[in-house]
């Protein structure tokens, strides 16, 4: 298995080829598919089960399609090769992006990404005609992707943000 990873970094492909995110709390991607053994133990822990195995790297991955992360911390604690870790900072760097495709850019009213924010990351802001135009506050946008499980239109994804890193 090693001499794969070591083919796969020579040739620049990452086993990691899946589109979904890696689970909150994963370490750096890289780092994560050399430690992570596919044991499923971080899919079986998940209580809103959107860590689903991936049929493409064999390694878990986020599927909003199902809910909300909670960031409970249960993959963290069933995780025994250390390929999910705590910190002190923020479970990883996701952040939800509002698309062109969004009902309310077509002038059709939905606000159900607000209502599943708890975090209140997505407000509607007046625009002409009475259209209601999607505000996303990246800030206080922590990634669980409830507004994404919550869009009938799709018209919202999960990207990952780079966080910034304090400067001594």
């Amino acid at each position: 298995m090693q001499t794969q990873m070591a083919r796969r970094r020579f040739l620049g492909m990452s086993k990691y080829a899946d589109d979904r995110p890696c689970p909150p709390y994963s370490i750096r991607k890289d780092e994560f598919e050399e430690k992570c053994n596919s044991c499923g133990d971080c899919v079986d822990a998940c209580p809103e089960k959107i860590l689903v195995v991936s049929e493409r790297s064999r390694l878990p991955v986020v599927d909003f399609k199902t809910g909300a992360c909670t960031f409970c911390e249960a993959c963290v604690e069933a995780c025994g090769e250390g390929a999910l870790v705590k910190t002190d900072g923020a479970p990883w760097g996701m952040r939800a992006f509002i698309l062109n495709s969004c009902l309310s850019f077509q002038k059709i009213t939905c606000r159900s990404c607000s209502d599943f924010c708890d975090e209140r990351a997505i407000r509607f802001q007046p625009g002409l005609g009475g259209q209601q135009i999607p505000d996303l506050d990246s800030c206080a946008c922590t990634g669980c992707g409830a507004c994404l499980a919550a869009c009938p239109n799709s018209s919202i994804e999960m990207r990952e943000i780079k966080l910034q890193e304090e400067v001594l």
